[in-house]
């Protein structure tokens, strides 16, 4: 399954509230009369955001209004999806009446789900945006990411408080990936090795997103000395369900189109 994770920041003149309430409810709306290939759709609504690290110092990053999941069945499947006239005529031009094109990002991902002590529902996700130095090759940075993403789930202090967690890798560079060029007007796909993310409960709240950043700069990182962490960003957001999850039904078959921001 292909995830597309793009980010969108709203166009001059909007506020943040303006922006998410037409991403929702607008946008969205237009997306879902007509979902198409995809088979599913979330946006996060961006709360908070953090940029790079203690130990290497706080830099600016850039302003993101929310990020969109959207899931296919495969890199075949999103290609027809923006080849489709109703993405084409309907979906495409609405998107320049929210989100600013130039500052659009794009990540093309396989999702893995990352065992937790005590799964669950959860109303608190945190979504962090790693990059590579490139000291490592992708398979080394790979596996090393594996085992910090289980390192962390099983931490003694942020482990119980953990209801989810995935990790969305980059297939940017896989050959088989099968990935439409240029897509979003003429967006590069970005350079981040994936993005993890994690739900905690109502009741850790913003406590348990301070121990999960203590617990990713700890000394035992399995992904020290792999990262840029000047480039590094914790985003906070709430979900919103656009498309249900519609699994490997005839979703596939439907001549339509998709939501790209």
């Amino acid at each position: 399954m292909l995830k597309m994770i793009i980010g969108g920041r709203r166009r001059a003149g909007m506020t943040h509230r303006d922006y998410l309430n037409y991403a929702q409810h607008v946008h969205g709306g237009t997306v879902a009369h007509n979902p198409g290939f995809m088979l599913g759709y979330i946006q996060n609504h961006v709360v908070d955001a953090v940029y790079g690290s203690r130990g290497e110092g706080w830099t600016p990053g850039p302003d993101f209004d929310s990020f969109s999941e959207i899931s296919f069945p495969d890199g075949a499947a999103f290609a027809r999806s923006i080849a489709d006239p109703y993405y084409r005529e309907t979906i495409q031009p609405d998107e320049l009446n929210f989100v600013c094109h130039s500052a659009v990002i794009l990540l093309a991902t396989r999702v893995e789900e990352v065992a937790v002590t005590m799964p669950g529902d959860a109303p608190v996700k945190v979504m962090r945006f790693l990059a590579s130095n490139g000291a490592a090759s992708a398979e080394t940075f790979d596996a090393a990411w594996s085992q910090e993403m289980a390192r962390i789930a099983d931490h003694p202090t942020l482990g119980p408080s953990i209801r989810r967690m995935t990790r969305s890798i980059s297939i940017a560079g896989e050959p088989d990936a099968n990935l439409p060029a240029n897509f979003v007007a003429n967006a590069p796909l970005s350079p981040y090795a994936g993005v993890e993310s994690l739900w905690f409960d109502g009741d850790a709240g913003w406590s348990a997103i301070e121990a999960y950043r203590a617990v990713i700069e700890e000394a035992g990182s399995h992904l020290a000395g792999m990262l840029d962490r000047r480039r590094e960003v914790l985003f906070m957001v709430e979900e919103r369900t656009i498309v249900a999850d519609r699994g490997t039904t005839d979703a596939v078959d439907t001549r339509s189109a998709v939501e790209m921001s």
